[in-house]
């Protein structure tokens, strides 16, 4: 977590007792949405050192899962004081945040510095068809409303609600399997020969180059090689078990090594001068003292109970504040003349998604791919199957009831935004101009709500 965050913590610890005194609510308001920062990026940073500890597809799981706490606590808070527009509006502009300004912001930042971002066609996939479903369940109320309000049908509110709760279930169901496939791999028999992708293809050259990378990392000062470096050794461990049958790395390296020497050429046909002799050939391709390297001891991982620890404390923090800062939503935007829509649908998900803003930047820099893609799309995905479901639900348990219909701007919008997700990751990869156009779209949308409304 970036240094400065810690410093908001100041407002983080005055929220509380200002709410007791006669603040004026604008400034109120401020400094709960500040006090909400440091809390969120803390809960991703305790999921960060848990994911350490779980590896790469429940790490991305839990990151979304608390990325998006903030969200639905804030949420639950203020639909028990009966502010359901603003709700409807907070789960459209969290999947939008999400899989636009999130993921835009991170593979602008990451392709700037490291140019084409590559990551697996699979997963991205599979994102693009849940989407597909979470537009589905999100449409059909508001379609279906329109129909029954073009014919003059009666009882159309109550129907609604029938209709959002039901289709609220069937998302849970949607979220369910999807954790069931994408997390444990139940029925994918495809799963045994793939790994998760810190380099991509299993190969000779893959591992040549995957060890001398970790070679660098071990030796560098790099604030997060911990996590990286295990999560090397367990690649490379699965890789070698995969492609020689339990073989050591040791034992890979040292054969790969003499076989390389026995077919490279000589120096005269290659017009090499000395230095360029079969040894130092084969070294080109196979690093100096693998085994040497990958005996290092990984740095020691971060304390599991002290990261859950902080993470429960941070949560809880965020719920306070998070009730703070809705029991002054109406008065804040009676001064400054917004409009509900704006504030649910783009300044709550602005504060809710800081987690995810901090730690998917550092995540493309680091070319972790798949985590952005979990962060990111996946969060969306999770705002539309879990997240919304759950709201509705608790809707109708709390006596404000909350539908899934919505306005046509914010509908087409996702529409949109699912359309330009699925085309820019059908390949594989990712540069800055595809960052900046989800960027674009984003501003667009919000520009339309703060002047409209939806």
């Amino acid at each position: 977590m970036p240094r400065w965050l810690y410093v908001l913590l100041i407002f983080t610890a005055l929220a509380l007792p200002l709410s007791l005194l006669p603040v004026p609510p604008l400034l109120l308001f401020i400094i709960a949405g500040l006090g909400i920062l440091p809390l969120a990026a803390l809960i991703g940073q305790s999921v960060e050192r848990v994911a350490e500890h779980t590896g790469e597809r429940i790490g991305g799981l839990l990151f979304a899962t608390f990325g998006n706490a903030t969200e639905l606590i804030i949420g639950i808070f203020a639909l028990s004081q009966g502010l359901v527009e603003v709700v409807k509006a907070s789960i459209i502009g969290s999947l939008l945040g999400n899989v636009l300004l999130v993921l835009g912001v991170s593979v602008l930042i990451g392709s700037i510095k490291h140019g084409h971002l590559r990551f697996e066609a699979r997963p991205a996939s599979q994102y693009s068809s849940l989407l597909g479903l979470c537009i589905g369940g999100l449409l059909l109320p508001t379609f279906a409303e329109l129909l029954a309000s073009r014919e003059h049908q009666l009882h159309i509110f109550e129907r609604g609600i029938g209709l959002s709760a039901f289709i609220a279930i069937i998302l849970l169901v949607g979220y369910l399997a999807s954790i069931l496939f994408s997390v444990f791999r139940l029925g994918d028999k495809g799963a045994e020969d793939e790994l998760d992708p810190v380099l991509g293809a299993r190969s000779e050259s893959a591992i040549a180059r995957l060890l001398s990378y970790r070679h660098h990392l071990a030796k560098s000062a790099h604030p997060g090689k911990s996590g990286v470096l295990s999560q090397i050794d367990s690649t490379l461990e699965a890789i070698i078990e995969h492609e020689t049958g339990k073989h050591t790395i040791q034992q890979y390296t040292e054969q790969q090594a003499v076989e390389r020497q026995k077919m490279a050429p000589s120096p005269e046909q290659r017009g090499v001068r000395e230095q360029g002799t079969r040894e130092e050939v084969s070294a080109q391709t196979v690093p100096k003292q693998p085994e040497k390297a990958m005996q290092e001891k990984p740095a020691k991982k971060p304390n599991l109970w002290l990261a859950l620890l902080l993470l429960a404390i941070a949560t809880a923090g965020v719920a306070v504040l998070s009730d703070i800062l809705v029991g002054a939503i109406e008065p804040v935007t009676a001064i400054l003349h917004w409009n509900p829509a704006f504030v649910g649908l783009v300044f709550l998900p602005l504060i809710g998604n800081v987690t995810e803003y901090f730690n998917t930047i550092d995540m493309a820099l680091d070319k972790r791919m798949g985590m952005v893609l979990a962060a990111s799309a996946g969060s969306s995905i999770q705002v539309a199957l879990l997240i919304a479901p759950i709201l509705v639900l608790v809707g109708l348990a709390a006596g404000h009831p909350l539908d899934l219909v919505f306005s046509i701007v914010e509908l087409a919008v996702l529409g949109i935004a699912t359309f330009l997700f699925s085309e820019i990751t059908k390949d594989g990869e990712l540069v800055w101009l595809e960052g900046l156009l989800l960027i674009l779209l984003y501003v667009m949308m919000g520009g339309t709500i703060f002047l409209f409304g939806a």
